[in-house]
Formats: structure tokens, C-alpha cells, sequence
């Protein structure tokens, strides 16, 4: 289906918002009023499909509350907050690139004790519920200033990969972005060993907004080494990075409406273009090598 982006642009946003980009018409469950919302700039350093280094970027929003703290992407934040304004007219292409570095939203503290992870191997989207595990840190020498907060440094481990975490007590929350967490003030930076995964605190708004639970409806649940398992060896496999749908059987779309587009002008190569598939679920054309965040 020859469709430009600009032309379909309202069925995507319309699509979406179905699920995880609902507005206020949508019965979400509020979990708190937050505190404040950081904002991380997210690094996958990584290959392409001809082996060549690329890194993939995308803006993170750590939303802050009493006991429950929740990370997802920036754009889905502001969709969520009807600030369209801030997001403009590329709010399609945030998605995509949350597909392409399978972006989850972690949600730690809710229920007490536990944290809830709402992620996708498409066709389906997954509700994975697990304790809240505190990562192993030990106090090492060594400061840093970031965005004007001065920062300690900690050396941990958490999901089988050893990170280093800059923490500032002048942000008194022992949060930090994802599930990384528990250290005397707020991570406002980390990077794993290995040099493939980095977060990078960018700001910190006080406001107040909702911070809403958007799963149930149509994920389906799943215990977390269970589903680590299968992430791991459905995006690790070398068949994934040329062809992403290769594990989906034939057929398992004909039902559903696939809308292919590009970004305007001349019509590219087949390749060059990138599936949308109209259940709240974008799957990319050309993907990179996957790197998993979690190896156990």
C-alpha cells in the first residue's frame, strides 16, 4: 500500500492510543500524583546488519511518586499529558525507535513489593510481574558533576550485567531510570561494564502529573525468567537482524490491516520502508543486533 507519511500520520496516533497511548477518556489506573519526572537521554551502542558500529539513542521519562516510580519513553509521557506541542509532527518516529531498541515500561513499586514490566515480542505484549530486586552496589572513590549535581559513584550488579551508577544526595530519591536503584540519592547516570547500554541524566521537571498502570487489557502474562528466555533467544538469534519477523509464522497478519509508509518523497526500495501494524504494535524493517539489557 503506497502511503506517505504525512498522510496516515492520524491513523498511527489514532491506532496507538487504543492501548498504551491513551488520553483521559481511556479507564486507566492511577497510581499516584508524582513528585517530579527526570528525563534521560538512552544509548544502545550496537552493530547493523553489515556488522558496522552504529548507536541508538532515545529519550527516557523517569516519573517519580510516593514508593512507585515508573520508566518509559519521554514522547510517551507528553502524549499522555496531551502536550503534543513538545512532541511534534515526528511523534511517529519515537515510536519506531522504540521498537527498534524494545523499549519497555518498568513500573517499580506497584503492587508494594513488586515490579511490573509491560514489553512486546510481536505479535504480543507481554505483562511480566516480578519482586523488586535490589542491585548489589559497593561505594567506590570517585566524583562527578552532572547537569550541576554533584555525583558519587557505585560500581553493582543487577540481571547478570555490572553497572557503574553516578548518584547525587542533592535529588533525595534512591531511584534511578529503569530497575536500577537503592543507592543514598538519585542515579542520574550509569553505564554497564561491557560499554553497550548508557543512561544520561538531561533535567528534571517538578511538576505534578498522573502516573497511570496501562496493562491487563490484551497483555498477556508471563513470569520473568520465563519471558527473559524467550527475548533473549527470539532477538539474540543471527536471523533476527536480517529478518525481524523471521520467528512469526506466515499468515499470522493476513487478518490485520499493515500499513507500509516512509517518510515522504520518492518511494523507497521495499526495504527501505517500515511496517506499522495496526494493533499497537510497530515492527521494523531494518533493525539492528540485539543487545539484551537483562542476560538473566
Amino acid at each position: 500500500m503506497k502511503t506517505k507519511l504525512t498522510i496516515i500520520l492520524a491513523l498511527v496516533a489514532s491506532t496507538m492510543s487504543a492501548q498504551m497511548l491513551t488520553r483521559d477518556n481511556e479507564k486507566l489506573d492511577t497510581l499516584c500524583q508524582t513528585k517530579f519526572t527526570a528525563v534521560y537521554q538512552y544509548s544502545i551502542n550496537t552493530s547493523d546488519a553489515e556488522k558496522q558500529p552504529v548507536t541508538d539513542s532515545i529519550r527516557l521519562a523517569l516519573q517519580v511518586g510516593d514508593g512507585v516510580w515508573k520508566t518509559w519513553t519521554y514522547e510517551r509521557y507528553l502524549f499522555q499529558q496531551q502536550r503534543d506541542e513538545e512532541i511534534g509532527e515526528d511523534h511517529y518516529w519515537f515510536m519506531h525507535n522504540e521498537a527498534l531498541m524494545h523499549i519497555a515500561t518498568t513500573t517499580v513499586g506497584y503492587p508494594e513489593g513488586k515490579t511490573i514490566t509491560l514489553e512486546s515480542i510481536p505479535p504480543l505484549q507481554y505483562e511480566v510481574t516480578e519482586d523488586t530486586e535490589m542491585p548489589t552496589w559497593n561505594m567506590v572513590e570517585g566524583s562527578d558533576s552532572v547537569c550541576g549535581y554533584l555525583c558519587q559513584k557505585a560500581v553493582g550488579k543487577y540481571g547478570g550485567r555490572t553497572w557503574t551508577a553516578w548518584y547525587s544526595e542533592e535529588v533525595s530519591a534512591p531511584y534511578g531510570p529503569w530497575k536500577l536503584r537503592g543507592l543514598p540519592g538519585m542515579i542520574l547516570k550509569a553505564e554497564d561494564k561491557d560499554g553497550i547500554f548508557r543512561f544520561d541524566f538531561a533535567g528534571l521537571m517538578q511538576q505534578t502529573a498522573k502516573m497511570a498502570y496501562m496493562g491487563k487489557n490484551g497483555y498477556t502474562t508471563m513470569e520473568r525468567n520465563k519471558f527473559i528466555s524467550r527475548r533473549n533467544k527470539t532477538f539474540c538469534s543471527k536471523q533476527y537482524v536480517q529478518n525481524p519477523r523471521y520467528y512469526i509464522p506466515d499468515g499470522t497478519y493476513d487478518h490485520l490491516n499493515i500499513i507500509e509508509m516512509w517518510a515522504g518523497g520518492p518511494e523507497p526500495p521495499a526495504e527501505d520502508k517500515i511496517s506499522v501494524v495496526a494493533t499497537d504494535m510497530i515492527i521494523p524493517k531494518k533493525v539492528n543486533k540485539y543487545q539484551p539489557l537483562e542476560l538473566k
